[in-house]
């Protein structure tokens, strides 16, 4: 991807920048260049500097990169913005969320996911089993429980679960598989 370096860009294409760049970086200083403390947090399920410890532990991991994003409704309020993100690839294949994104100095970091308004939970349900036995850590047994478990749970309770960041909640969807 052609990058441009003036400060030309609009905020809009800064924004779909960020967001292209964030979701398929392996390099861990974009966990702070691109992303605040508040959303690592949420998508790492882990608190304070436990949660940039993961983000930069996982950067070079690209098993559940996207191949590709789009980025659109891109909405600029000063500095906040919000955007939709559509996953094409990825463990939210097929999935749009929508994320809130703030300007520190002249830098867009994504802050938030604020919904998830379409959930392929099938195709979530497939990453993420598929993830897990390429890791080659989990047995099978355990792989079946947990995309069981996703399964039993409504496609807005594990929406709700994923949006909250909780890890109390994370461990609660996945109370059964514990042996």
């Amino acid at each position: 991807m052609f990058v441009v370096a003036c400060g030309g860009n609009s905020d809009e294409d800064q924004i779909t920048e960020v967001i292209q760049t964030s979701v398929k970086s392996t390099d861990p200083a974009d966990c702070t260049k691109l992303q605040t403390a508040q959303f690592l947090q949420q998508t790492e399920f882990a608190v304070g500097p436990d949660a940039l410890k993961q983000c930069q532990d996982n950067a070079a991991n690209t098993a559940d990169n996207p191949d590709s994003v789009d980025v659109k409704d891109i909405k600029v309020d000063g500095t906040n913005a919000t955007a939709n993100v559509t996953f094409h690839g990825g463990t939210f294949d097929g999935s749009t969320i929508t994320v809130a994104l703030i300007k520190d100095g002249d830098q867009w970091k994504l802050d938030k996911i604020t919904a998830i308004p379409t959930f392929d939970v099938q195709a979530f349900i497939r990453n993420f089993s598929d993830q897990l036995i390429a890791q080659g850590k989990t047995p099978q047994s355990v792989i079946s429980c947990l995309t069981n478990a996703i399964g039993k749970v409504g496609p807005d309770q594990l929406k709700q679960v994923l949006i909250s960041g909780d890890s109390s909640q994370l461990t609660a969807l996945f109370a059964p598989c514990r042996t």
